[in-house]
């Protein structure tokens, strides 16, 4: 079964850095994982890079968006779930359909992606020194636990080739 990878990133607008990030990922996804299906929860800022540097890889690419988000246009051949519903709820939906989530970095709806990640028991692969706000979060849970009975739901990467790395490891573990 394809690895689901949910990648939580910012909807504003987003450095040269940002976008060879998510070139990177995706790179490093398509070569090791050729079969994965990555979900975004809309496609703008980095979210549009990640989305199209997918479609480009031959990855296939789902949307699962808001309301909010329904009158977008989204790129020709990728499957796109409008919810109906709002941000925060759209995205426990979104989350819940991951076998893992990457965080690109974000502000507070990725943050909350992660939160909601965590509380599923869903993996969480969070780089660092991204330039946006998600970036002070390690400062809070540096160990990577948010709550002492799930365990440590987060690892903290400071390369996003460290984080390939780690992603490569991962496999699907959804029953089909």
């Amino acid at each position: 079964m394809a690895l689901q990878v949910v990648v939580a990133a910012y909807s504003g607008s987003v450095s040269e850095k940002q976008r060879e990030h998510a070139r990177q990922l995706i790179a490093g996804i398509k070569a090791c994982q050729p079969d994965s299906v990555i979900l975004l929860g809309g496609y703008r800022g980095l979210m549009r890079e990640v989305a199209d540097v997918a479609r480009e890889a031959g990855l296939p690419v789902v949307f699962v968006i808001p309301r909010g988000y329904e009158e977008d246009m989204y790129p020709e051949g990728s499957i796109v779930i409008r919810t109906g519903l709002d941000t925060r709820e759209r995205s426990s939906i979104l989350v819940r359909s991951g076998d893992v989530l990457v965080v690109l970095g974000g502000a507070i709806g990725t943050l909350f992606e992660a939160f909601i990640a965590c509380s599923y028991g869903i993996p969480v692969l969070f780089l660092r020194d991204t330039g946006l706000p998600s970036d002070r979060f390690a400062e809070c849970y540096s160990d990577g636990v948010l709550d002492e009975r799930i365990g440590r739901c987060i690892e903290y990467f400071n390369s996003i080739d460290e984080l390939i790395e780690r992603l490569c490891g991962y496999t699907a573990h959804r029953s089909p």
